[in-house]
């Protein structure tokens, strides 16, 4: 008998708190929009520039705090998940549930190892123990090449500014630019939890794990 509980009320909150995050970083990619209206067209004469800095800086704050909220949340929903795929897989997935945590917080190997962590997790709430005969699903490629394009784009940004370039149309744009990145990645994230989460939940023999 395979027992285990799907994590819903903690899917629930991930989803919640992705979306929190989502509206703040919305937020900030309107307001670097009218920012950067700013740099490239002629502003008003009485435009008040502090206080627009200030909320700006509010905003990025606010989206920094729901990131951080959502990333925790995030990380112990793949655990959570990861540890069901495992008993659904009888114990035969090559990647433990804290690995597909900790490889996030691993130098280069965080490129590819999180999607692997991920991809094994689909395929063994999909079918348990024949979960090698999944194909792995776009979804989870759209999403892992959203993360990668986002983390490309903020090093970009930060090699630009290394390198003495301060055009700040350009820095500002290439912002918005992760910003869209990182909004798309949230949309697709949230379907993946809420689709693994299902996938779980249909297990016919559920009890509580702890």
């Amino acid at each position: 008998m395979t027992i285990i509980e799907a994590p819903r009320r903690l899917a629930g909150l991930v989803i919640a708190a992705t979306w929190m995050f989502f509206a703040g970083r919305l937020l900030t990619f309107s307001l670097f929009g009218a920012n950067l209206a700013l740099l490239v067209g002629k502003p008003p004469e009485a435009f008040p520039y502090l206080a627009f800095a200030q909320v700006l800086k509010l905003s990025t704050n606010i989206a920094l705090f729901t990131q951080a909220v959502a990333g925790v949340l995030a990380l112990i929903w793949i655990y959570r998940a990861s540890r069901n795929a495992q008993r659904l897989a009888n114990y035969g997935l090559p990647m433990s549930a804290a690995w597909a945590v900790g490889w996030y917080f691993v130098p280069i190997a965080a490129i590819w190892k999180p999607f692997e962590g991920m991809e094994q997790l689909w395929k063994a709430s999909t079918a348990g123990t024949a979960w090698r005969s999944v194909t792995t699903p776009a979804l989870l490629r759209w999403w892992w090449g959203a993360w990668l394009a986002g983390g490309g784009v903020g090093g970009l940004l930060g090699v630009l500014k290394q390198v003495g370039i301060h055009d700040r149309a350009l820095l500002t744009g290439m912002i918005m630019l992760g910003g869209l990145v990182v909004m798309a990645q949230c949309v697709l994230f949230n379907r993946i939890v809420r689709h693994v989460t299902d996938l779980q939940g249909r297990v016919t023999d559920t009890s509580v794990f702890d």
